[in-house]
């Protein structure tokens, strides 16, 4: 063997041996995975907005059974539906009776006046929650003496109560209750006197859709009272009977989609004693209500 040979030899014998003998190169390091970005749910408000509307009568015109007019309401709103003006015109067409709306501190008043001899007749001060909702209606004297006196209490948009005061003193003549289902359906009112003794009880029913078909009243002994049945066509209701504690009907008829008559026929024991046709402006109101997908 050449020396050439032998050196090659050795050479890569020793490249192995170094080779073998060497620091292995580190590990790579690991690639760093951020972690799944963990979005969280959104938060459910536990109360939500309930919005209502209310349609308010820019005019009623009434008519007799043979057709000829009787008279004429024609009225004015505020944004928020306090009453602006008002004028009655009887057969004939002459205005009556004026009222007109405006405010007075914390109050909103309604003066009316006498349109023939211009004979101050009433005050009626009102006071509104922020939401709109009537608390407080009191009917004074043109001297300010107050007359009578409706006081309303409302959760959640919903009258819980209704106190009525009559005289000087404003006493407690009568209270009403309001009890709601689930639904938000009002299905009795508890009406009490003075003393708080129970005098009447009115319980409603609906039909699947949520529409009142009847109402019946009854006394503290169970005697009946009232009874009123309703008839729906879709979402218009199209007739109200009264059976107790007279046989009366209203018909109802529809203008438009908007829901509300514009045109309603009076009957007393079968026999038609009025017409009515009406326009109307709509009112919308929003209160706070708990959310039930909170409950």
């Amino acid at each position: 063997m050449k020396f050439g040979s032998i050196a090659r030899i050795g050479f890569a014998a020793l490249f192995l041996i170094v080779a073998s003998c060497s620091t292995p190169p580190p590990p790579a390091a690991p690639v760093a995975v951020a972690p799944e970005t963990q979005v969280a749910p959104p938060e459910v408000p536990k109360f939500v907005d309930m919005v209502t509307n209310e349609a308010l009568p820019l005019s009623i015109k009434t008519f007799y059974p043979n057709g000829d007019p009787s008279g004429t309401v024609i009225s004015t709103y505020t944004e928020r539906g306090q009453l602006l003006t008002q004028e009655t015109t009887n057969a004939n067409g002459t205005v009556v009776e004026t009222r007109a709306g405006k405010a007075k501190g914390d109050l909103w008043r309604i003066t009316t006046t006498n349109a023939q001899t211009g004979e101050l007749l009433s005050f009626e001060d009102c006071t509104y929650s922020p939401e709109g909702d009537l608390l407080v209606q009191t009917t004074l004297s043109p001297k300010e003496i107050p007359l009578s006196s409706n006081e309303y209490t409302f959760q959640y948009g919903k009258k819980v109560q209704w106190v009525t005061k009559l005289g000087a003193t404003l006493a407690v003549q009568s209270k009403a209750t309001y009890l709601y289902d689930d639904g938000g359906k009002n299905t009795r009112v508890d009406v009490y006197d003075a003393g708080n003794n129970l005098l009447t009880t009115f319980e409603s029913q609906y039909d699947a859709q949520g529409h009142m078909i009847t109402r019946k009243g009854v006394d503290a002994k169970e005697n009946l009272v009232e009874q009123v049945n309703f008839t729906w066509k879709g979402d218009q209701k199209i007739k109200e009977e009264t059976l107790k504690p007279l046989l009366r009907t209203l018909e109802f008829t529809y203008g438009d989609s908007s829901g509300a008559p514009t045109g309603i026929n009076t009957t007393v024991r079968g026999r038609l004693v009025e017409r009515q046709v009406r326009t109307y402006m709509w009112v919308k109101y929003t209160h706070l209500v708990p959310n039930k997908e909170k409950l």
